[in-house]
């Protein structure tokens, strides 16, 4: 996906990889794409198993939004997994999407990446909040002592 090859019948062009790395090992990943201000995908994440459940992935998916913030990007929308499907809406905060809503993203970005036998999930992207220097301080403090506890 991120090297952008087209693969039976899917496009995926414009794609990019965040990734989080704990001492040079990458811990998280995330694959987005946007589509301009309106929306952006999140097709696939993946955190390695031995580091399931420490928070990582929560970490990533803020710095994320963050971005997308940045970018001024209204809406994220995902496709989830029956088994994922809650941990998305309980944990994140996603809605599934209607399908008015989704007729109305594919018109504008056809080339959204649908798996089947998932459901599309959507959730506005939160008002970006400028981190200040004390809580940036705080949080570089955190991460050099090797403490995720306020994951």
């Amino acid at each position: 996906m991120v090297y952008g090859r087209n693969l039976k019948g899917q496009e995926y062009g414009g794609m990019y990889c965040a990734v989080l790395t704990i001492n040079s090992f990458v811990v998280s990943a995330g694959i987005i794409r946007v589509f301009g201000q309106e929306i952006a995908e999140i097709p696939l994440v993946a955190t390695s198993i031995a580091n399931h459940g420490k928070g990582y992935f929560q970490l990533l998916f803020s710095c994320i939004e963050k971005l997308l913030a940045f970018l001024n990007v209204k809406n994220i929308i995902l496709p989830a997994a029956e088994e994922a499907e809650s941990i998305w809406t309980d944990k994140f905060g996603f809605k599934k999407l209607r399908p008015d809503q989704l007729s109305e993203y594919r018109k504008s970005c056809c080339q959204m990446v649908v798996f089947q036998g998932t459901s599309m999930l959507q959730k506005e992207v939160p008002i970006h909040q400028l981190i200040s220097s004390i809580e940036r301080r705080e949080l570089y403090e955190h991460l050099n002592q090797g403490r995720y506890d306020f994951l």
